[in-house]
């Protein structure tokens, strides 16, 4: 009797053994998971950002011009944004090339401010992009005929995370109308 209310007592001491490593085992594949998924950073917006100036035509003394915000996220979550803004800021043919402070890293100076305002209407809390999901933004505005060269810029804010932000910029020569130079196809 005595050796089997000793094997009873091996048993259940095995038993207990192997929930707590059983348990300890969950922990442990909890725990890498969670790391796994923390460095993947899948949280994290993996998003491509591009700026454009389509130039339409001129009328007048101005150039009829589209202003493009191009957004592609490619991660896995949808992605919310908002002070969806834009600035473009433009050269003369009579304006002399200088370079700018250090506020702008001492690159070329676009001083003249040729259109500025925002991509998604200001009543909007904000907007989203899809995964997967390519979105063009525009704005159509006007600039000086005499205007040579641009410089567009974009930003926005990220919707979650304090002060995360994304900027694009792209320079273009503006193409001569009027049987001179065709615009760009």
């Amino acid at each position: 009797m005595q050796q089997v209310s000793q094997d009873a007592v091996n048993l259940l001491l095995y038993v207990q053994i192997g929930q707590i490593i059983t348990a300890l085992l969950a922990i442990g594949a909890a725990l890498w998971a969670f790391y796994k998924w923390r460095r993947r950073d899948e949280h994290f917006p993996r998003m491509t950002f591009e700026v454009d100036v389509n130039f339409i035509g001129r009328k007048d003394d101005q150039i009829v011009c589209e202003l493009v915000a191009i957004l592609e996220n490619k991660g896995v979550v949808p992605i919310e944004l908002k002070d969806f803004t834009f600035l473009l800021r433009g050269l003369s043919k009579k304006d002399n090339l200088g370079f700018g402070g250090e506020k702008i890293r001492k690159q070329l100076n676009f001083h003249r401010e040729l259109s500025r305002g925002t991509f998604i209407p200001k009543d909007w809390p904000a907007t989203f992009v899809y995964p997967g999901v390519r979105t063009e933004y525009n704005f159509v505005t006007m600039i000086p005929a005499d205007t040579e060269f641009v410089r567009m810029q974009g930003d926005f804010l990220y919707l979650e995370g304090k002060d995360k932000s994304h900027h694009a910029a792209r320079i273009l020569a503006v193409p001569e109308f009027d049987g001179v130079k065709e615009p760009p196809k």
